[in-house]
Order: C-alpha cells, then sequence, then structure tokens
C-alpha cells in the first residue's frame, strides 16, 4: 500500500491493523520518521508552450523537407523540442502520449545525425513500441 507524505513531514504515523475475520484482533503500530531520509525532490515536467506551429521549412534543407511534402506544420510536441533535437547533438527524452508524433521527435534526431556526421558512416538505431509503427514507417 501507498501512504501519501504530506509536507512537512509529521514525527510519526500510526498504522492501525484490524482483522476481519477475528473479534478483538487489532493492533496500532507507531511508525517514527525521524531518520527518514527522502530522495531529492524532482523537477516537474516541462510544460507544453503555446507555440507557432513550426512550418517543415525550419529544417532549411531542401532534401530534408521533402520527406514531409505531406504536410505544412509540426504538431505542438514537435515544434517544441524541435530545436533541441534537430539543431543540437545533445541527449534527449521525449515523453508524451501516444499518438502525439513520437516518431516524427525521433527522426529529427536521425536527421541531425545524418547531417551532421553524413549519410554513408552515420549509424542509428530506432526502437518502435509496436509493430505497426515499423510498418508505417
Amino acid at each position: 500500500f501507498t501512504v501519501m507524505m504530506t509536507d512537512p513531514i509529521p514525527p510519526q504515523y500510526f498504522v492501525r491493523v484490524i482483522s476481519d475475520k477475528w473479534l478483538g484482533s487489532e493492533s496500532s503500530l507507531p511508525i517514527s520518521f525521524r531518520h527518514l531520509i527522502l530522495p531529492q525532490k524532482s523537477s516537474p515536467p516541462t510544460e507544453l508552450l503555446d507555440l507557432q506551429p513550426l512550418p517543415i521549412s525550419g529544417f532549411r534543407n531542401e532534401e530534408v523537407e521533402a520527406l514531409y511534402k505531406g504536410r505544412s506544420t509540426f504538431n505542438p510536441i514537435q515544434t517544441q523540442v524541435f530545436s533541441q533535437l534537430f539543431n543540437s547533438n545533445e541527449n534527449a527524452l521525449v515523453c508524451a502520449p501516444v499518438g502525439s508524433g513520437l516518431d516524427v521527435c525521433a527522426e529529427f534526431a536521425i536527421l541531425e545525425a545524418i547531417t551532421r556526421i553524413g549519410l554513408p558512416t552515420v549509424k542509428c538505431v530506432y526502437i518502435a513500441p509496436y509493430q505497426s509503427v515499423v510498418k508505417q514507417q
């Protein structure tokens, strides 16, 4: 079971255990938090910014833009991560709901590596979450 911790942390909690099969069988146990060591608080997730949709011309490369000839702009998640994934070779972790265009975000990073290193020597591995995504690409 999980118990939510309030802030500030109280000195102790009492856990009361009651049997539903034995009459009068109950116990109360104190749990002290005096020497409790908590992990550091993690930073909150990045908020989705209200940005103008990024046009396909954001690549500034006609060969790459030709890959996306069926669309005119990217969605909000793709717009927000584009600069980090395509204009930088830093590591990045992008978490978003299924169906929000994460495969295109992965393509940004792959295309960055291709334009920086060159097609004959670049090696990329993309692990798709579903076989349908692999067939689609």
